[in-house]
């Protein structure tokens, strides 16, 4: 009886010692970088190639951004978060994605950071300050030409002498005049 008292406390001891080296980490509140095919496989963004492929933007405004978009050294930063859902102003990701898809936008000039909240840390904090999600930045040769943000359900776009401006226009028309500015 006593040596299988010892087998259980050195049983009990064990696992003791094993469960306290487990270590239990705090969720990350760093953005992730992603490609559009990881977005697409990403279940937060579930919803993406569905919203994506029903958007239509207009041909004209599609063609008129392929002709402006001209400089190599253009880039689109993303900045969005995964969601159970993609309602109202959360569109403008999927089809802003869509605009430059059909524009023939190379991948490698679109960047994509995935994150929870627009506080949470990123690579570009240095360049970029967010104030909602999404956010879209336009920039020619690492300088900032034009900025869309949601702010409170709400798309305001920064550039060409224009601070928080409410455009009453279609995104494409945004996306096109952030690519001449």
């Amino acid at each position: 009886m006593n040596a299988i008292c010892k087998s259980i406390v050195l049983i009990m001891i064990g696992m003791l010692t094993l469960s306290s080296c487990t270590t239990t980490t705090e969720p990350s509140n760093s953005a992730t970088q992603l490609t559009l095919t990881e977005i697409s496989n990403n279940a937060g963004y579930a919803w993406f190639d569905a919203e994506k492929s029903l958007y239509v933007p207009d041909d004209s405004k599609v063609r008129e951004i392929n002709q402006n978009y001209k400089n190599k050294n253009q880039k689109i930063y993303f900045f969005v978060n995964p969601s159970c859902s993609c309602e109202g102003t959360k569109k403008t990701f999927p089809h802003a994605i869509r605009i430059l898809k059909d524009a023939g936008i190379p991948d490698d000039r679109i960047v994509i950071y995935s994150m929870k909240s627009h506080t949470d840390s990123h690579p570009m904090m240095d360049k970029f300050t967010l104030r909602g999600l999404p956010s879209i930045f336009i920039t020619v040769n690492d300088n900032l030409k034009c900025k869309m943000e949601i702010i409170d359900g709400k798309l305001f776009v920064t550039g060409n002498g224009k601070v928080d401006d409410s455009p009453g226009t279609k995104l494409e028309d945004v996306i096109s005049d952030g690519f001449t500015w």
